[in-house]
């Protein structure tokens, strides 16, 4: 089959707009034009809109930082799935689906109608999911529950992180219904069922799985993983109602996921930061990972942005400063936070001493370990050889206390509550250190990077009893 593939930009003088967006540029529809065998054209709306600003239909209209793309949205720019605003990305990412499915149904026929290509692109973007349903057996693969489930998982407007999250709840929930020998269905779903799901979390150790590895079976969960994975399935009826109207559940909102309980946080000191910086390695690899450690901590990122960070992201600021810029890789789908962290003077060290010649913008900033439990355990090993034996107070995965020295449970997650431990103990604003180490405004996480004025106010309390 023979075809053409053009989208554009709906633009008509004359557009409805609501009382509320009066006066703001209006978003137009985007709409697909496929030419079958030079003789059949079908006009297909895309479901996404998109501002003139945002739109661009040829490279010429592209920006350097669209890549390679013809048409789409602009980088960085927001479109609208019917009255929801979605991220460039999200219908960047439709149009590649549309094109994609358009190419291997002209590779299978050599012809096709109107409506079944109507019918084969809304089937790849998942339109009109309910009213299919409703009109086949709801079994299996067939159930409406387990098709939104699967969208559910793709749902592109969100971090990678996130979505890794909801497979991972997704997946419990099936092991659940394969324990119960009964299918889930929206009807059958209520703040029982809900309560069985978490009872069955809280006491799943796998024995009935047939998965013929152990390996690969179901492991016993700590409190918290049960909070985020019931936490995970409750918002997913919030995004079925919300997204495709679905309303057949029961009194989902009456359960109550169990609240996430967190210990106080392990930081490592600045005195023990300079200790780590003044030990003198012996073997070169301990030596690297020393100083990969001392850098994370003077930038403060999670792990995933720093093996991320190249050369593009240092930056000569106009006062003769070095300065690292990046964006948090699991907030940028959603927030889109820009850090910049001014380089200390150890830091600029670490990075001329290792600096590559002849290395362009896309060249990583560091040879940095393959996988980042090859990260931790060097780590640990050069905690040990440093002498950081201090003893500290961690909880299991089945809520137990124990005591353990420092280099036991070193991870690289120590440099980055390093980093905020270390400003908040000098009286930085968590508003400017936000700015630096990507939580986002109002995070509730941010508390459980430090301790030190929490000690500091101990101390002075216990000195006030003599």
């Amino acid at each position: 089959m023979d075809y053409r593939l053009r989208f554009r930009l709906d633009v008509k003088k004359n557009i409805y707009q609501s009382k509320k967006e009066a006066g703001a540029e209006p978003y137009y529809q985007i709409g697909a034009l496929v030419s079958i065998n030079g003789r059949k054209e079908v006009n297909y709306y895309t479901g996404y809109k998109a501002q003139k600003g945002a739109w661009f239909g040829s490279v010429v209209e592209a920006r350097k930082s669209d890549g390679n793309r013809t048409f789409g949205i602009h980088k960085g720019c927001l479109a609208k799935k019917g009255s929801r605003l979605v991220q460039y990305s999200d219908a960047n990412r439709a149009l590649d689906l549309i094109s994609a499915t358009i190419l291997t149904l002209s590779a299978k026929h050599s012809d096709l109608s109107k409506e079944e290509l109507v019918g084969a692109l809304d089937e790849a973007l998942g339109k009109n999911i309910k009213a299919t349903v409703k009109n086949e057996e709801k079994r299996g693969e067939d159930n409406m529950f387990w098709q939104l489930a699967e969208l559910y998982c793709k749902d592109r407007t969100v971090s990678e992180g996130r979505l890794k999250s909801r497979v991972n709840a997704m997946n419990h929930l099936r092991r659940f219904e394969q324990y119960m020998g009964q299918e889930i269905t929206f009807e059958c779903c209520n703040a029982n069922l809900l309560t069985r799901f978490n009872v069955f979390l809280d006491n799943d150790s796998g024995e009935y799985d047939s998965t013929p590895n152990p390996r690969n079976r179901a492991r016993k969960k700590n409190h918290n993983t049960v909070s985020k994975i019931m936490a995970c399935v409750k918002q997913f009826f919030r995004w079925s109602r919300k997204q495709y109207g679905v309303t057949d559940y029961g009194n989902i909102m009456d359960y109550s996921v169990p609240t996430p309980r967190y210990g106080d946080p392990v930081t490592l000191t600045q005195e023990e930061k300079r200790q780590l910086w003044n030990t003198k390695f012996e073997n070169e690899e301990l030596e690297f990972t020393r100083d990969l450690f001392y850098f994370q901590c003077s930038v403060g990122c999670r792990v995933s942005d720093f093996f991320g960070l190249k050369y593009e992201n240092l930056i000569d600021e106009e006062d003769g400063s070095t300065s690292i810029y990046y964006c948090p890789r699991k907030t940028q789908d959603v927030t889109a936070v820009n850090c910049r962290i001014p380089l200390s003077p150890n830091a600029l060290a670490i990075v001329n001493k290792y600096r590559e010649q002849g290395a362009t913008s896309k060249t990583p900033l560091f040879r940095f370990p393959k996988h980042k439990q090859i990260y931790n355990s060097r780590i640990k090993k050069m905690f040990r050889e440093a002498g950081l034996n201090r003893k500290v107070t961690v909880y299991n995965s089945y809520n137990q206390m124990q005591i353990k020295p420092l280099y036991e449970v070193a991870i690289s997650k120590f440099a980055r509550s390093c980093f905020v431990d270390v400003l908040v103990g000098k009286g930085v604003s968590d508003s400017v250190i936000s700015t630096m180490s990507g939580h986002t405004a109002g995070s509730k996480a941010f508390h459980r990077y430090h301790n030190s004025r929490k000690v500091e106010q101990q101390n002075r309390a216990v000195a006030m009893l003599d």
